[in-house]
C-alpha cells in the first residue's frame, strides 16, 4: 500500500496523525500552522502584544522563539523579549546561557537574564543540598519550579511583557491533565487553562503555542531548520514523577497516535462544565514579599523559610 507524499521532494518525515510523508518545507509549514491554530483557537496573541518569552536555549524554547520571531514579523506592533533564568546548575547552565545569548543576538531580540541568586539568595544546587540535610520532602524538580515561576515574573514585570509564553509542548499538556487526575487534585485540573487568564495585574497572563506540537516533532523541526540548541538533560530530571506519566503516555501515542491529543481535546470539551464564578484562588498577599498568594505566606516565601533562606525579594 503506497503513502501519499506531501510533494515530489525527498521525504524528511512521516506524520503519524495523518500518515502522510512530509519533505523538510512542508514539515516546517505543518508544524508552523499547528501553532498559529493554537494561538487563534485559545485567542493567545493580540496584534500588539509584548510577549516574554520563558528560554532556556533547549530545544522547546529555541524552536518556539524562532517560530514566533518570524510570526511576529507580521505584526510590527507586537515585540519578544527572551526571559532567561539561571538556576546555577553547575557543568549545565552555563553552556545554556551562552547559547541563549548567541540566539538572542543573532534574531536581534532583547534578553533578560535573571538568576536564582539574585532572586532569591542561593542557587538550585545550594537549595538541593540544603533540602537534603533538613529532611524536606521536596524533589528538585518541585523546587525549580516554585522558584522558576516567580523569576520569571520578576523578569517580565521589569521588561513590562503583556503575556509570557513558554514552550510546554504536548507532551506536557497531557502530561499535565494526567497528573492532575491521579494526583486528585480538581482545582489544579480546573485552572489549567490554554486561554490566557487576566486575572489579576500582578500576575502575567501565560500561553502555551505549542500545545498542538509534540515534543518529536520539535526535534524534527529544529533538525529541519537547523537550529542550535542545548541538549543535554538537566542532572535533576530524574528525580520527577512526571517521567513516569511521560513514559506511559509516549507508548500510548507511539501505538495510538492521537492519544496525547485526544487528551487535550478531553480537557477542553470538560470546560464548559467547570465552575465560572468560584474564585479557585483567593487574593491574599503574602505578608513577606508582598506577591500575590494562595494563602498568606506565598510557596516561595514557605520555601525558603523552610531552608533557612534569608534573601528578601519584597517587589
Amino acid at each position: 500500500m503506497s503513502v501519499a507524499k506531501c510533494c515530489n521532494n525527498p521525504h524528511f518525515t512521516p506524520d503519524p496523525r495523518s500518515k502522510k510523508l512530509y519533505c523538510k518545507t512542508h514539515f516546517t509549514e505543518l508544524i508552523e500552522k499547528r501553532v498559529r491554530k493554537a494561538i487563534n483557537k485559545y485567542y493567545m496573541l493580540a496584534s500588539n502584544d509584548h510577549i516574554g518569552l520563558g528560554f532556556s536555549g533547549g530545544k522547546d524554547s529555541t524552536v518556539l522563539l524562532h517560530i514566533l520571531s518570524n510570526f511576529q514579523k507580521r505584526f510590527p506592533f507586537s515585540s519578544i523579549t527572551a526571559l532567561t533564568v539561571d538556576e546555577g546548575i553547575e557543568g549545565y547552565r552555563d553552556e545554556s546561557i551562552d547559547l541563549t545569548r548567541k540566539f538572542t543576538k543573532k534574531y536581534q531580540i532583547p534578553q533578560v537574564i535573571i538568576s536564582f541568586r539574585e532572586a532569591f539568595g542561593a542557587n538550585l544546587d545550594e537549595l538541593v543540598k540544603r533540602s537534603k540535610e533538613k529532611e524536606i520532602t521536596l524533589s528538585a524538580c518541585a523546587i525549580c519550579g516554585i522558584l522558576r515561576r516567580r523569576a520569571i515574573n520578576l523578569a517580565a514585570r521589569k521588561v513590562k511583557v503583556t503575556k509570557i509564553a513558554t514552550a510546554h509542548n504536548l507532551d506536557d499538556e497531557a502530561q499535565s491533565i494526567v497528573m492532575n487526575m491521579l494526583r486528585g487534585d480538581s482545582a489544579k485540573f480546573i485552572r489549567l487553562s490554554r486561554v490566557p487568564i487576566e486575572k489579576y495585574k500582578s500576575l502575567h497572563p501565560r500561553i502555551r503555542p505549542f500545545v498542538h506540537v509534540t515534543e518529536p516533532e520539535i526535534v524534527l523541526y529544529a533538525y529541519a531548520n537547523n537550529l542550535e540548541y542545548h541538549s543535554y538533560p538537566c542532572p535533576y530530571s530524574a528525580s520527577a514523577m512526571r517521567n513516569d506519566i511521560r513514559a506511559f503516555l509516549s507508548k500510548m501515542e507511539e501505538k495510538r497516535p492521537n492519544s496525547l491529543l485526544n487528551v487535550v481535546k478531553l480537557h477542553d470539551s470538560l470546560t464548559k462544565y467547570f465552575p465560572q464564578k468560584i474564585d479557585l484562588e483567593p487574593p491574599f498577599y503574602c505578608k513577606t514579599c508582598g506577591e500575590i498568594s494562595t494563602h498568606e505566606t506565598c510557596a516561595v516565601c514557605d520555601l525558603l523559610k523552610k531552608l533557612e533562606i534569608n534573601k528578601q525579594h519584597k517587589t
